[in-house]
């Protein structure tokens, strides 16, 4: 009986190191891409303006700037954010330059972290802005309360709302 225990201690020693050997998960990156007509609204809300969401984004119609935030989703809850897009088109033939802040915080805070950036559109063209966790501090952005407010101006037209994740797919 002892030489049979003596025997089996090894067998049960190799299977308890093994079934307590992290497995390691791996990631792919992924990208939700929302349309801007409904992942965008005015931040200030007024019935006297000329922004709209429409099929080809959330354009700026009117005559004066208007704040627009936008926001952004993720499937899964290993990571935060990877990055933050959002691009923009002149749809009335000018050159456009504004700001827009990016912000990520925790769930159970108030406040976060905000970094700002310029956005610069040829006549007629189109651009992008991008935020990395490294624009957040404090939060990299995984807060997963991540918004983006810019002072559209008239003319200008939010085309695409992306963000981009990384999601745990097993080992």
């Amino acid at each position: 009986m002892r030489t049979l225990l003596l025997a089996a201690a090894p067998v049960f020693l190799l299977g308890g190191m093994l079934a307590t050997t992290p497995s390691h998960a791996a990631t792919i990156s992924k990208v939700a891409n929302r349309n801007p007509a409904g992942a965008c609204m005015l931040s200030i809300p007024t019935t006297d303006t000329g922004v709209r969401p429409k099929a080809s984004g959330f354009r700026n119609e009117g005559t004066v700037n208007n704040f627009v935030i936008c926001n952004f989703d993720v499937d899964t809850d290993i990571a935060g954010f990877t990055k933050l897009v959002v691009n923009f088109v002149s749809f009335d033939g000018a050159a456009h330059a504004f700001d827009c802040t990016g912000m990520d915080r925790y769930a159970g805070t108030a406040t976060g972290d905000y970094a700002t950036k310029s956005v610069s559109i040829t006549a007629g063209g189109t651009a992008y802005i991008s935020f990395l966790p490294s624009d957040f501090p404090s939060t990299g952005l995984v807060g997963w309360n991540a918004s983006v407010t810019c002072t559209l101006p008239p003319g200008v037209s939010i085309i695409t709302v992306a963000g981009y994740h990384d999601d745990n797919v097993g080992a």
